[in-house]
C-alpha cells in the first residue's frame, strides 16, 4: 500500500508548493542560485539528475547542454570538468552570469537541512546506466539522510523499479508525459505518488487515485486559473516555475 502517513509528513500542510528545477521562471533552472532564490519562498523543490561521462549524478534537466549552456553535446559524453566550464547562466539572462552546472551533492549542501526534494532520475533506458545511477543517487541519499525529506520520480519506471529494489522505504513518484494515460497495470508498480503533466488531471483523474491512497502532484502549473483548476480536483502539490506566485496565491487560499 502507498505510504499515505509519510506522504502527509512529507508534504503537508497541502497543497505543497514545489519549486520546478529550483525556481525556473525566475532564474536559470538547475542551478544552484536558482534554488537558493526559491528558497526564499518554498522549501520544497523538484530537480532532474544524471550521470556525466565521469560518474558523477549531476543537475540538468537535457540530455545534452545545447540549450541552457554555451556548450554542446551530450551530458553522458562530457566530464564533470567540462561541464563545469560551461556557462549555465547566460542563456537566462546576463544577471546570472557565471553560473555552472552542480552535482546533486552541491545542491543538497547548498541548501538548509530542511528543504524537501522531488529527485528526478534521468537514463536513456539503458540496463547498466540505470543501476549506476541508481546506485550513486541512493548512496547519497544514504549520506546526507535524505530518506524522510525526499521522493524519487522518474518517467523511466524500471529506474523507480529498482529503487524499490534497493531502497523500499524511499516515497516514489511516477512520472506521465503529457497527454498519456496510466497503463492498466500501474497498481503492478506500487507507485506512492503520481506526477502527471496539469492538462491531465481532472476531478474523475484524482478521485480515481485517492480510491488507491495515491496522492497527485502535477506539473509545471504556472498560472492561477490552473492552480484553481487542480486544487478543486483534489492535488495534494503543485510544481511550479514561479514559487514565488504560488506561495502568494495559496496565502490567500488559507
Amino acid at each position: 500500500m502507498p505510504r499515505t502517513k509519510q506522504i502527509s509528513s512529507l508534504l503537508s500542510p497541502f497543497p505543497a508548493n514545489i519549486g520546478h528545477r529550483g525556481a525556473k521562471g525566475i532564474s536559470p533552472e538547475n542551478t544552484i542560485v536558482s534554488f537558493l532564490m526559491g528558497s526564499e519562498y518554498t522549501n520544497l523543490f523538484e530537480l532532474d539528475t544524471m550521470l556525466c561521462k565521469t560518474g558523477e549524478p549531476v543537475v540538468i534537466h537535457d540530455f545534452t547542454v545545447d540549450r541552457t549552456t554555451d556548450g554542446t553535446g551530450a551530458v553522458r559524453n562530457l566530464s564533470l570538468k567540462e561541464l563545469k566550464s560551461l556557462e549555465s547562466g547566460l542563456f537566462f539572462s546576463e544577471d546570472f552570469e557565471g553560473e555552472t552546472i552542480p552535482t546533486l551533492q552541491e545542491v543538497v549542501e547548498s541548501l538548509p537541512q530542511t528543504t524537501i526534494f522531488d529527485i528526478e532520475l534521468k537514463s536513456q533506458q539503458d540496463p547498466k546506466e540505470r543501476e549506476q545511477l541508481v546506485a550513486k543517487v541512493l548512496k547519497l541519499i544514504d549520506q546526507f539522510h535524505l530518506v524522510t525529506r525526499s521522493f524519487v520520480s522518474s518517467f523511466d519506471w524500471e529506474i523507480l523499479k529498482l529503487i524499490q529494489k534497493e531502497n523500499p522505504n524511499l516515497l516514489r513518484g511516477y512520472l506521465l508525459e503529457k497527454g498519456d494515460k496510466l497503463p492498466a497495470n500501474y497498481l503492478d508498480y506500487e507507485p506512492d505518488l503520481i506526477l502527471p503533466h496539469f492538462t491531465s488531471v481532472t476531478k474523475e483523474f484524482v478521485s480515481q487515485l485517492k480510491k488507491e491512497n495515491l496522492g497527485v502532484v502535477p506539473y509545471t502549473v504556472n498560472d492561477p486559473s490552473n492552480w484553481e483548476k487542480c486544487l478543486g480536483a483534489g492535488v495534494i502539490g503543485l510544481i511550479s516555475d514561479f514559487p514565488d506566485r504560488l506561495r502568494d496565491y495559496l496565502s490567500t487560499k488559507k
